[in-house]
């Protein structure tokens, strides 16, 4: 499966190779951001700058793939 057509809302992220430490639940997603629950906070943190570690599949993804809105993402993945 390509990177791109990854869905992270609703699975619990850590970010790597990130200026942003963050390990959390994503729960809203902008064009270039991802809004993560962090320790009782929402964080925002920039897709592009950071590669994310997806817990559960344990597979590391690069935020530069995942830059764009995710209902298009995803329909051109053919996930939606």
């Amino acid at each position: 499966m390509p990177a791109r057509c990854v869905d992270l809302l609703g699975r619990e992220v850590a970010t790597y190779k990130c200026p942003y430490r963050v390990r959390g639940v994503v729960v809203g997603e902008t064009y270039n951001t991802f809004l993560v629950f962090a320790r009782g906070r929402v964080v925002t943190v920039p897709k592009a700058l950071c590669h994310f570690f997806v817990y559960g599949d344990n597979v590391l993804v690069n935020g530069m793939y995942l830059v764009g809105y995710r209902d298009k993402r995803l329909f051109d993945c053919g996930l939606r």
